[in-house]
């Protein structure tokens, strides 16, 4: 740490979920963010300014020992270079999924944080939402009785630009990945069967792009609970 009781970060991401981990980073006793890193200057200066940081580069913020650690917030395509680059450089990490669009990527990418020993937090902030650890606590306790199904329900506000969607995954690796990892943190199993379909019936801009606005999707656990 920078001192005994502070946590010093950085963000590499200005827009929109860079803005909103800078507001949480304000607004924890015992974080400060000291520096922001964006591909567009003036997306970082903005962030910076409003928190009291630095604008800097990735590679400033990289060696920089007096940052204990980074919050990443730029495209998905970039999120498995840089865990590795700021885990070899002795910062934590905790990065906004998915780590990558491709299974083999993540067990690489994953390897090379345990080697490292420094720890990495994927961003599935529902966990930590006061309705669903409630839920969580109240399964875990019995007060619901045995599990068997979950159902889960999830709408964004409006569609995603489109240029978002073809860096990001897409429905399922990009928004209902909060879902799948609910449901596996709920009924405390693993998932063996998978079925979904999927529809463009929102955004035709999105099918036109090779994704779905609308899906339903049947997770299957070795108990059979769904």
């Amino acid at each position: 740490m920078s001192d005994d009781s502070t946590v010093t970060l950085a963000i590499l991401g200005a827009g929109r979920i860079g803005q909103v981990h800078a507001r949480a980073i304000a607004a924890t006793a015992g974080a400060r963010l000291s520096a922001v890193a964006d591909a567009l200057p003036e997306a970082a200066q903005a962030v910076a300014q409003t928190y009291g940081a630095e604008t800097r580069s990735i590679d400033e913020i990289e060696a920089d020992s007096g940052i204990d650690a980074v919050v990443i917030c730029t495209p998905t395509d970039t999120h498995a270079d840089l865990i590795e680059r700021f885990v070899r450089a002795g910062k934590a990490v905790f990065c906004e999924k998915p780590i990558d669009l491709e299974l083999a990527r993540v067990r690489a990418c994953l390897e090379v944080v345990a080697e490292s020993g420094r720890p990495l937090m994927v961003g599935f902030n529902r966990r930590f939402d006061p309705d669903f650890a409630a839920l969580k606590a109240a399964v875990d306790a019995g007060r619901v009785g045995r599990v068997e199904m979950v159902t889960i329900t999830s709408r964004d506000p409006a569609p995603p630009p489109a240029d978002y969607i073809a860096r990001s995954g897409g429905i399922f690796r990009d928004m209902t990945i909060h879902d799948f990892d609910v449901a596996r943190w709920l009924l405390g199993e693993e998932v063996t069967g998978v079925q979904a379909a999927a529809s463009v019936l929102v955004d035709p801009e999105i099918g036109r792009l090779g994704d779905y606005d609308s899906a339903n999707v049947i997770l299957t656990t070795a108990s059979g609970a769904q």
